[in-house]
């Protein structure tokens, strides 16, 4: 009868263990050029990207993304923004860190984004589910 009880904790724990895992990713990949693609890994998330723009502010590039909720109530993502040279090296990746992004239910929102050097001529977006409460 204590094995039973014993291996139920040890299952709770497993499964809460491998729950905190999974987190949601949404990719979206773009150039200077105006080509992007989104890409969804292990996403149930109801975001959709709406519109992807980027052009040169000052020799630098710039990014807008514009989202929206499918969701009612309101959802926390973060995102974070990776650059890349024409030979598809990323550049200053140390500098890349995750942002805050607090949706609205049904919120449409743009979030932005600003090349480190000019060598940039591609980019990536990634959003996640945030761990915050």
């Amino acid at each position: 009868m204590k094995k039973k009880f014993l291996a139920l904790p040890l299952i709770a724990f497993a499964t809460l263990a491998l729950s905190g895992c999974w987190t949601s990713v949404m990719e979206i990949d773009g150039s200077s050029a105006g080509n992007s693609t989104v890409n969804f890994k292990n996403s149930p998330v109801d975001i959709r990207v709406l519109d992807t723009r980027s052009r040169f502010v000052g020799g630098l590039l710039q990014v807008n993304l514009e989202l929206e909720s499918g969701y009612s109530n309101p959802y926390r993502l973060e995102y974070k923004f990776s650059w890349y040279d024409s030979g598809g090296m990323e550049i200053d990746s140390a500098r890349s860190a995750w942002i805050p992004l607090y949706l609205n239910g049904r919120e449409v929102k743009t979030i932005q984004g600003l090349a480190p050097n000019p060598a940039a001529k591609a980019f990536k977006i990634r959003l996640r589910e945030s761990d915050v409460d």
